[in-house]
């Protein structure tokens, strides 16, 4: 046998030779005819070229026999050359080095040919694999996949696709759906004293994995934030840490609120998000046609406004991200946003809770935008004060 193989071995960690696709090699004095004749076609894997001890000394390409074949009297020619005649210079690596480090150096090379191959060898320069940028890629996408898969098994962990709570007054639900598996859509509602609320849903500028680091943050910052303190306070403090931290390059748009049992007293921070709505009595409001304040990040210390509404049992309200009302059908139509008021309303006077709503607002969204892929993340607040 003129064409040897080498046997993969294994070594720890996300080491190159673990993507090593091919192991061939021949010495250098073999000849051209005897190695096409072991050689299946069609010609795809490369063959590293050593000297007596296996050290590389070069790499013949698959391509370069095919198109050598493909001349007048090619095949001739081939039959009277060894290996030495017709290798090119190859390209090596360590075969112990990190696939992350191997990827950085060649990126330039993988934009320019995905098909470049290379040798890997060890500390004495004998051949051990080859790997190609394609090898590299590859793994590289089932890297991603890998780490898309486990940020969004926690952002589902952060910001749960379906969230309820429900007491004698007050009754919340809450729905996320994320476009891309994570992304930056987020909700949050705690009672931190007997019978007050804060609540919040908040888009996050962008979609993703970058939109979802500032999930993290977010959940981290909710977890531990004193809202006890005035809401203003609370806004500003998250003001603080998305600007120190993101410094321009992410922000969010978000409602904040407050609200009591005992009084119906509903205080609200609108930080650039308007798709608030109330219904009452069978009609469908927008409480505010624009944002009382700028995005959370976007200013320093900025001056925030807060208003506040005394509500009536039996008000529900309603709070959706603008990845409702960005999403076209087929002809071109934005979602009517109108209809989730409507849907609402019809729920509470049969007398259902807003879990029946919330299933309901989601059917009817999927069914208008169809086989269309959605455009952004969706996310919904259902909001109904029951009073005694």
């Amino acid at each position: 046998m003129i064409l040897k193989n080498r046997e993969k071995t294994a070594l720890a960690g996300e080491r190159i030779l673990k993507i090593a696709s091919s192991f061939s090699y021949v010495e250098e004095d073999a000849p051209v005819h005897g190695i096409i004749a072991e050689l299946s076609e069609p010609y795809r894997d490369p063959v590293a070229v050593v000297d007596s001890r296996e050290r590389v000394l070069g790499i013949i390409e698959p391509k370069d026999l095919v198109e050598t074949l493909g001349k007048p009297f090619g095949r001739d020619l081939l039959m009277r050359q060894s290996a030495r005649d017709i290798m090119r210079e190859a390209s090596c690596f360590p075969h112990d080095d990190y696939i992350a480090s191997v990827r950085e150096r060649i990126s330039p090379d993988i934009e320019a040919d995905p098909e470049q191959r290379y040798v890997l060898t060890d500390g004495a320069g004998v051949f051990r694999a080859h790997v190609s940028a394609r090898d590299i890629l590859l793994h590289a996408l089932k890297d991603h996949q890998r780490e898309h898969r486990i940020a969004a098994a926690i952002q589902n962990r952060l910001v749960p696709p379906y969230y309820s709570v429900r007491n004698r007054r007050v009754e919340m639900i809450c729905a996320a759906v994320m476009a891309q598996g994570v992304g930056g859509d987020y909700y949050f509602v705690r009672e931190y004293g007997r019978g007050k609320w804060f609540f919040c849903l908040c888009d996050i500028s962008g979609k993703g994995m970058s939109a979802s680091v500032i999930t993290a943050l977010l959940a981290g910052f909710m977890h531990h934030a004193p809202f006890g303190d005035p809401l203003t306070e609370t806004v500003g403090s998250l003001n603080r840490i998305i600007l120190g931290n993101f410094r321009l390059e992410k922000y969010l748009t978000g409602f904040f609120a407050k609200f009591d049992e005992e009084t119906g007293e509903l205080e609200y921070c609108d930080m650039g998000h308007s798709w608030f709505f109330a219904v009452e009595g069978g009609a469908v409001h927008q409480v505010s046609q624009e944002a009382d304040n700028v995005p959370v990040g976007l200013v320093e210390e900025p001056p925030i406004l807060s208003r506040t509404l005394r509500i009536a049992p039996g008000t529900a309200l309603l709070l959706v991200s603008d990845g409702f009302i960005e999403q076209e059908n087929r002809d071109g139509e934005s979602f009517p946003i109108g209809e989730l008021g409507e849907i609402l309303c019809e729920t509470l006077s049969r007398g259902e809770n807003l879990v029946k709503a919330k299933v309901r607002i989601l059917e009817r969204f999927f069914s208008f935008k169809g086989n269309l892929p959605q455009h952004d993340d969706i996310s919904l607040l259902l909001f109904h004060y029951r009073g005694d």
